[in-house]
């Protein structure tokens, strides 16, 4: 059973046993992810999510950036939450899973509990990464179930599993806790432009964790869940490949760290814009921008006209219309005030997008039509799995100060970074709380 596979693997590795970029990516992934989740105080919206979670469960356990704290399961759930409010954090291109966003939390929120090392989170945060970009290859969406929010969906599982290996347990717990997550995973992706939709992916992050508890105290669970799980979602899944080769090939390595706060289809083409805009376009004369996607695009950042700045993060008419306008996109420019800004809303006006299945996930092919028959014409295709380049520890670090400094300013931005960067050379990273009190 792909179960007893998982808990097996899980529970006779460990950090010494990672591949060397493995370990890399995924301390990457944890540095992203508190630039994201810290980042997020500075919007009004992760008030909601806070306050919410702090009514949900009160205790010592930070929530990063917000100077409050709540329980266990409340902290890994609003934790979560702010790191994917943004659309900032991660995702794998081949699943559309945002692996980091329920694990990397949990990890945490367990490694304070139990005073765990900084190698054992990143040795359960990979696995649990890896365990959500599995699942969501093997079980598959057929197009009638296209309404799920994959990270949701999986990351309750792997943030399960990714809990139990931090609280050390056995290889059988581990099994239970992959299959009890898969009993309470949902999301949906109607959510998008609302809190919800990033509160879903706390929620994954909170049941994970009750998941690891519930398997370290005897909740049994069937096997066969994982069956009815995939049937229920797909004619065609392959469950095999929930764990075919584990240990030999790490789909964590293609898991891209974004360098734009909105939906990783949107990518290619924000950077397409932005090569189109180093040509000097005088937007006064064109008649009309034709934009040329893969179809998943429209299906997942199909917002047309999006009122608030939530929703412009799923617009692939705002994000094109902004590069063009504005060159590389933060997150000021998915805001409420971005949206009404009319050098955009002008630009977005002679907007077409054409939906064309021989265009991949990774390319977008951009085409200014000017008003006396010129064109000028941007192919950016990266590839099918490739939404744009990797960041390196440099990047990230420029990404956490511009959005880290403004919530708690640049010396305790400095010191956090201090303590993060080699996060896996800690031996009781408990001491978390000391520098988010």
């Amino acid at each position: 059973m792909q179960s007893d596979d998982i808990g097996e693997f899980a529970s006779s590795n460990s950090f010494s046993t990672l591949p060397a970029d493995v370990k890399e990516r995924t301390r990457l992934a944890v540095l992203n992810f508190f630039a994201v989740a810290i980042g997020a105080n500075a919007y009004a919206q992760s008030k909601n999510i806070i306050d919410s979670c702090r009514e949900i469960q009160m205790g010592n356990y930070p929530i990063y950036g917000s100077g409050k704290k709540s329980g266990l399961i409340s902290s890994a759930w609003a934790n979560s939450s702010l790191s994917h409010l943004l659309d900032f954090d991660d995702t794998h291109l081949g699943s559309i899973v945002h692996p980091s966003a329920p694990v990397i939390p949990s990890s945490l929120a367990v490694g304070i509990e139990n005073s765990g090392s900084g190698s054992e989170v990143i040795y359960s945060s990979a696995i649990g990464m890896e365990i959500a970009i599995r699942l969501a290859l093997g079980v598959g969406l057929d197009e009638r179930y296209s309404d799920w929010h994959n990270t949701s969906l999986y990351g309750t599982s792997a943030a399960g599993t990714a809990a139990s290996i931090m609280f050390h347990s056995s290889k059988d717990e581990i099994s239970s806790s992959f299959l009890q997550g898969l009993t309470v995973a949902t999301g949906f992706l109607s959510n998008r432009g609302t809190v919800t939709k990033s509160f879903q992916v706390g929620r994954s992050a909170a049941e994970g964790i009750i998941s690891a508890i519930a398997s370290r105290n005897g909740v049994t669970v069937s096997k066969n869940i994982i069956k009815t799980f995939a049937a229920s979602l797909s004619r065609s899944s392959e469950i095999d490949l929930v764990t075919m080769d584990l240990g030999k090939k790490w789909h964590v390595l293609d898991n891209y760290l974004k360098p734009y706060p909105c939906g990783v289809v949107l990518h290619p083409g924000i950077d397409a814009a932005i090569k189109m805009r180093e040509k000097n376009i005088a937007f006064d004369d064109v008649e009309r921008v034709d934009v040329h996607v893969n179809p998943v695009v429209l299906v997942l950042t199909g917002i047309m006209e999006p009122k608030t700045g939530l929703e412009s993060k799923f617009s692939v008419t705002h994000a094109i219309a902004a590069a063009l306008a504005h060159g590389p996109l933060y997150p000021e420019h998915f805001s409420d005030k971005a949206v009404r800004d009319q050098t955009t809303l002008e630009i977005r006006k002679k907007i077409k997008v054409h939906s064309e299945e021989n265009i991949n996930r990774g390319q977008t092919v951009i085409e200014v039509k000017y008003k006396n028959g010129k064109t000028e014409t941007v192919d950016l295709n990266r590839g099918p799995e490739t939404p744009s380049k990797h960041l390196d520890e440099n990047d990230v670090h420029l990404k956490f100060s511009h959005l880290v400094d403004p919530v708690v300013g640049k010396d305790i931005a400095a010191t956090i970074w201090d303590y993060l960067r080699d996060i896996q050379k800690k031996s009781d990273i408990s001491e978390i709380v000391e520098i988010f009190d």
